[in-house]
């Protein structure tokens, strides 16, 4: 971009990364362009192997291949994550390769560069140039289509908490309607002969109410899950409880091992919401874990950068947070079924459930300034690590106003 004219065609190029082509076709014609249009030699976006899927692609004016993740990636990641804007890497024959953070909400994060032939250094308005593009690249239909979709937090959130009202009010009429049905199905089984067809029956009855009133129990964390409760909560605790609870239902021959520091800070939420938030993981870690598996809980304190903090799904800031990770041995998560999660509030693949799961865990994080992240086990291994992220109790930040949700008319 050193002749005035480059400078223009890479300006008038920026919109074409917004426009609707979603597959990874549209991504290497849109990278191919946008070489040529700002005069590059070449340019490229990387994402690590720890993402779904993993992505190298590098754009020539003539061609665009995928490439294996230059071996500066590490170490270029740690400086752009520190708050770098942008690291030039030097490279034989050309000026440096500038490189520039990409990090869409939800994931971690990857990083776009640029390289040309030897002349001047990189200019403050190349800097500027090739930032102000990654953050469209990271928005763009055509990258959402190959790494998955953008997600829009905010959206996501007030979805949640206008569908958390009405599962409120469903919640307590089913209650109703389920007490009855279970108390008289106990009235009426030793009234019957034991053994019998008819005491068989209303065993059974007694058994769809009581599936019914785990439902209800979900719609009521829902319901409930937007309360902020940040009095401190301990990880620890929150972990045993859960596991003793799930262990009777594990598959045959599944171990579950924790590796929960016994002096860990507590979090700023109470031990309920926390254990609810655990034990829906939990719950999918084991439904996902094929018999003779493995389930890993581990805990840490960590700190997050700006970047590192938008690679979480929730309201997440920087600064230091205590990181809880589950990860099961099962197959993972396909990617047909990771575009969808999230994007489309209560989706799920699983028979006889509602997706309330992840929906509960989402909005239960956001009230309390945690954040989610699923991401592929790392290789050779097989599997999902489902990590959250919350605030320590000691340095919570404010909680933020709850939403408010819009009424629902409900026609007669």
């Amino acid at each position: 971009m050193s002749m005035p004219g480059g400078l223009s065609a890479g300006l008038a190029f920026l919109p074409s990364w917004m426009n609707d082509a979603r597959d990874a076709f549209a991504l290497d014609a849109l990278l191919s362009g946008w070489v040529r249009s700002s005069g590059w030699r070449s340019a490229g976006l990387v994402w690590p192997a720890d993402t779904t899927p993993a992505l190298a692609v590098q754009a020539r004016p003539e061609a665009v291949e995928r490439i294996n993740p230059p071996p500066e990636l590490p170490e270029v990641l740690r400086g752009l994550r520190g708050g770098v804007g942008t690291v030039v890497w030097q490279v034989p024959n050309t000026v440096g390769r500038l490189y520039c953070l990409l990090a869409p909400p939800g994931r971690p994060p990857g990083v776009v560069w640029a390289d040309r032939g030897p002349g001047e250094p990189w200019s403050e308005f190349e800097r500027n140039y090739l930032r102000l593009s990654a953050r469209l690249i990271e928005r763009s239909p055509a990258l959402a289509a190959v790494v998955g979709p953008l997600i829009d937090a905010e959206r996501l959130q007030q979805r949640l908490t206008d569908a958390a009202v009405i599962a409120g009010r469903m919640a307590h009429d089913f209650d109703n309607i389920l007490t009855g049905i279970i108390g008289f199905a106990d009235l009426s089984a030793p009234q019957l002969p034991a053994g019998s067809q008819a005491a068989k029956f209303v065993a059974e009855i007694g058994k769809v109410g009581q599936r019914g009133i785990q439902f209800t129990q979900q719609l009521h964390q829902l319901s409930r899950s937007g309360q902020s409760k940040p009095q401190p909560g301990s990880v620890a605790a929150a972990v045993a409880r859960e596991e003793g609870r799930l262990r009777p239902t594990l598959a045959p021959g599944v171990q579950v091992h924790c590796a929960v520091p016994p002096n860990l800070n507590a979090v700023a939420m109470e031990n309920g919401p926390l254990a609810v938030v655990l034990g829906h993981l939990l719950e999918n870690a084991a439904e996902a874990t094929p018999p003779g598996g493995r389930i890993v809980v581990s805990a840490r304190l960590v700190e997050l950068t700006p970047a590192d903090a938008r690679g979480y799904l929730g309201q997440v800031g920087a600064g230091p947070h205590v990181e809880v990770a589950v990860q099961d041995s099962g197959p993972g998560i396909r990617p047909e079924v990771r575009s969808k999660l999230f994007v489309e509030p209560f989706y799920t693949t699983k028979v006889r459930h509602r997706g309330l799961g992840l929906a509960i865990v989402y909005r239960t994080l956001y009230a309390h300034r945690g954040g989610v992240r699923l991401d592929p086990a790392p290789p050779p291994e097989t599997g999902t690590v489902a990590r959250v992220v919350l605030p320590p109790a000691a340095v919570r930040p404010a909680v933020a106003p709850a939403v408010v949700a819009s009424t629902p008319v409900i026609g007669g």
